[in-house]
């Protein structure tokens, strides 16, 4: 997650329905069959690819992500700030003696791979100024200063990414690799301090039109953000992404509150489909 906010205006999309509400029984829906290994969704099936229930960390699935200076706060990450407990995967945001803020992460980089497809997670976060959370996907042509075509040959696909500091929940796609060609395009939704504290289901459907957002809910009234390729990232990411779960600290998040920490990231679970060809 690289991030220049200060180029970037978002719009806040203000939607009826709660950022808390329940599956809606009318509308898009996904009704799972064969004991969740499919799943129906705006009536397309999909087959489940990836499953982690986080009962540990599993090394065919995950890795931890490196232990390294993150953003410009002076925050690093460490693998001693996950940990597995009760079904969950949890990572602790908190600021060691020396003063260091401390958070860690995990990715799937040369584990899983996908390109499309459906992604389902279940969290819960806790309140804290000067972090963010953040549920992504990334393409190693990100890293390729040679990309200059959009985002169809690599993006950075920021699912979700949470910042307490801002009171908004964010959708970014990324597009161009890091440099000077550098773009990027996103919506934010409002959310509150009754998002904290309880678990959320959430929904990203990633197609060859588009990406969407779905959110304690899969139906109509639970889409959040409708993002067009053509809009968001001059064309659709075409090629294979892994997965990232993070929670870092930067200037965006805001000024470091040491009075909210330690702060929790749970992860109940992640389940990845695709469309049946």
């Amino acid at each position: 997650m690289k991030k220049v906010f200060s180029a970037f205006v978002c719009a806040v999309i203000l939607l009826c329905g709660c950022v808390d509400g329940a599956v809606a029984a009318s509308g898009t829906s996904a009704a799972e069959n064969d004991g969740g290994k499919t799943v129906t969704f705006a009536g397309k099936k999909y087959t489940l690819t990836f499953s982690d229930d986080f009962d540990s960390l599993d090394s065919s699935k995950w890795a931890y992500c490196p232990q390294q200076k993150r953003q410009d706060a002076g925050g690093v990450w460490r693998n001693s700030c996950s940990t597995f407990e009760d079904g969950n995967y949890v990572i602790t945001c908190d600021v060691a003696e020396d003063g260091t803020p401390i958070s860690g992460g995990i990715r799937s980089r040369n584990k899983f791979e996908q390109t499309y497809g459906l992604y389902n997670i279940r969290f819960k976060m806790e309140k804290a100024d000067g972090l963010w959370y953040a549920f992504w996907l990334l393409s190693p042509q990100m890293n390729d200063s040679t990309v200059g075509h959009g985002a169809v040959d690599g993006a950075e696909i920021d699912i979700i990414e949470v910042v307490p500091h801002e009171k908004e929940l964010y959708t970014t796609i990324h597009w161009d690799g890091y440099g000077n060609n550098w773009d990027h395009k996103g919506e934010a939704f409002p959310i509150d301090d009754s998002f904290y504290d309880t678990y959320h289901d959430l929904w990203f459907l990633w197609d060859k039109k588009g990406y969407k957002l779905y959110l304690d809910g899969t139906a109509e009234e639970n889409l959040i953000f409708n993002l067009p390729g053509k809009k968001y990232g001059k064309g659709t990411c075409k090629e294979p992404c892994y997965m990232k779960i993070t929670a870092e600290y930067g200037t965006w998040g805001g000024k470091i509150d040491t009075e909210q920490l330690p702060a929790h990231f749970y992860i109940d679970y992640v389940r990845v489909y695709e469309q049946r060809k």
